[in-house]
């Protein structure tokens, strides 16, 4: 059994996108596929997230990202994701999950709306980007993260996976700390499966 089947039936989800039954209906706002376990594993081993914390996910897609970081940590989890179908599988994911895991319903948080319309909650602590949208997006979002911490502040961590160079051109403008970059699964063949660690 695949590593992937293996954590989608843990799990009881399905976050595979040929699952989707029209690939044509989905916008070209966000990029529509869903990291590897793989690559969670190895991201998770060098950033930490306590059950008391909040990780958002922009474009979060059927919420792979947000099942297995509410797993493995027990965390908050805010799952952002724009394109009605694929909310639609996402929502139906949630309450497969919850089915099993019960005790964690309360700490998930699912919104289909554009990613730069979501208000940074005062909770907000961590965010995952997988090159979800463009440059211009991504800087929104950015300076809704840096108005919170203002607002409110506290250590937020923000990874960026598989992540452009116009992306790390956003990032630049900002007084954000590069924490790691992190090599993973893959990066022999493809220099650009890494993440970027941020810290402010």
């Amino acid at each position: 059994m695949s590593q992937e089947k293996t954590f989608e039936d843990f799990f009881g989800i399905l976050t595979n996108h040929e699952h989707l039954k029209d690939n044509e209906s989905l916008s070209d706002y966000t990029i529509h596929e869903s990291t590897e376990y793989e690559v969670l594993m190895r991201i998770f081993e060098d950033v930490y997230i306590n059950p008391d914390d909040t990780i958002v996910d922009f474009g979060c897609g059927m919420g792979r990202v947000l099942f297995y970081c509410n797993n493995r940590f027990f965390c908050n989890v805010t799952g952002i994701e724009d394109n009605r179908e694929i909310y639609d599988k996402l929502s139906q994911n949630a309450e497969a999950y919850h089915k099993k895991f019960m005790e964690q319903e309360y700490k998930f948080s699912l919104l289909n709306i554009h990613a730069a319309d979501y208000e940074i909650a005062p909770s907000d602590n961590f965010f995952y980007f997988f090159n979800p949208f463009s440059a211009e997006v991504l800087e929104s979002i950015i300076n809704k993260i840096m108005k919170s911490v203002h607002e409110n502040l506290r250590q937020v961590t923000i990874i960026l996976y598989y992540c452009t160079y116009e992306m790390i051109s956003v990032i630049r403008k900002f007084p954000l700390r590069l924490d790691e970059v992190i090599k993973l699964p893959g990066y022999e063949d493809d220099p650009d499966e890494k993440a970027y660690i941020y810290r402010l």
